[in-house]
């Protein structure tokens, strides 16, 4: 990756850590940013039986049986003031009634002669049960920006450079219904972002919530904001980074952690992973994180052993178990792995890399490929696995990116 300085998150999040430059006006591209060498090696198709596309662990059994379906944009309706917005991450909170909370990580839009139009760092948007991908978003009056979801506190530390923005990039989110609401848990990385030189400095994690109300929904004119419960939950990325849901009616929450090395090119430093409990009444309190130990997570010859940024982790129907997905090593790239368990702490199996459609593209000698991988598993139906990702090309001049949704068609057994 070109352009990377900062501390110990520049590593967590190489993967998306190109796109700071956005935050310049001098950067060129919105969610590809600087140029990266995509993984070279030859990945199975998964078009026909494939041992490589099939994994295994504690009697459960996934074969992914062939290629992702066509994908489907997380955006605005057409004719939006905000129809060419570009958002990176999207990350999924389904709420009771089945509509849906999205969270991204950056925001931009571009005019046609790609001078950038406004760069926001945490956005979100609410989408109904009936068009779950299809986005209402509230535009600010003054700005003509989206809103942001999450500010950094004034107990946030003071960025390194003055040249530096603050931000929340949102690493999960989980569901608690209290009532006849919903409480959406939130874990953020805090960033300083930009120098003008892609770089990014890590400000530890944050937690927030926000809370919805079915019986009234937001609409487009009311922004969304998180609040902040303690902004420095953890002086360095940590547990968050994925989280999950106990499904036992207990009050409990996984999440989950990795270790990062120095050298974001090393990609076998990465690891090892952890997971922790909490519960929801305490995520606030850092104390309150019982570490269950380190996490099994085998290699396979087409991924590195551990994730090369943010992952996450959930229980998906169509398995009848855990799933974990995210961009595999070097994180921008044109696959995804996924990893199945019978237990939210693993052990994991080996990846399956499944190779996604659109995600080699180029300008020139600049690659713009996918990354921000994640499970998706509301859009998961029988036989078919929900997975989500951020495109950094769905368009050009100027280029423009667009989370997105696919399904992948699976078949999925235990053993007697």
């Amino acid at each position: 990756m070109t352009g990377l300085k900062g501390i110990g998150f520049v590593a967590a999040l190489a993967m998306i850590a190109t796109i700071a430059a956005c935050a310049d006006d001098s950067a060129t591209d919105v969610g590809a940013g600087s140029s990266t060498t995509a993984q070279v090696v030859e990945i199975p198709s998964c078009d026909k039986p494939d041992p490589a596309c099939a994994t295994e662990v504690d009697g459960l059994h996934l074969s992914v049986t062939g290629r992702p379906s066509e994908p489907l944009r997380v955006k605005p309706p057409p004719g939006d003031q905000l129809e060419t917005i570009d958002r990176d991450a999207g990350i999924a909170a389904r709420l009771r009634d089945g509509s849906v909370l999205w969270l991204f990580g950056d925001t931009a839009a571009r005019n046609e002669d790609g001078s950038l139009v406004y760069f926001v760092i945490s956005s979100a948007a609410w989408a109904t049960p009936s068009a779950p991908t299809v986005t209402l978003d509230h535009n600010d009056p003054v700005t003509h920006k989206p809103t942001v979801f999450a500010h950094p506190t004034a107990d946030m530390a003071t960025c390194p450079l003055d040249t530096q923005q603050p931000g929340m990039w949102p690493a999960s989110a989980i569901v608690e219904p209290v009532g006849d609401r919903d409480r959406v848990l939130i874990w953020f990385h805090a960033i300083c972002l930009g120098n003008g030189d892609g770089s990014l400095v890590d400000m530890g994690m944050a937690l927030g919530e926000w809370w919805y109300d079915p019986a009234t929904p937001p609409t487009a004119a009311e922004p969304l904001r998180a609040t902040i419960l303690n902004q420095q939950l953890f002086p360095v990325r940590g547990f968050g980074t994925g989280s999950l849901a106990g499904n036992g009616g207990d009050n409990s929450v996984f999440t989950y952690s990795c270790v990062l090395p120095k050298d974001p090119a090393d990609g076998q430093g990465y690891g090892p992973c952890s997971a922790a409990t909490t519960t929801f009444a305490r995520a606030a309190d850092a104390n309150s994180y019982q570490t269950i130990g380190e996490m099994e997570m085998p290699a396979s010859k087409f991924s590195a052993p551990y994730p090369a940024g943010p992952f996450s982790v959930a229980y998906d129907p169509a398995v009848g178990g855990y799933v974990m997905v995210y961009s595999p090593w070097p994180g921008i790239t044109s696959y995804v792995a996924v990893r199945v368990a019978a237990n939210p702490s693993g052990p994991w199996s080996k990846p399956v890399t499944i190779t996604l459609d659109g995600c080699a593209d180029a300008i020139g000698d600049r690659q713009l490929n996918c990354y921000a991988a994640n499970a998706q598993p509301s859009f998961s139906t029988p036989g078919r696995l929900g997975i989500g990702y951020y495109d950094s090309a769905i368009s050009t001049f100027p280029t423009r990116g667009a989370y997105t949704v696919v399904t992948v068609p699976i078949e999925v057994f235990r053993d007697p």
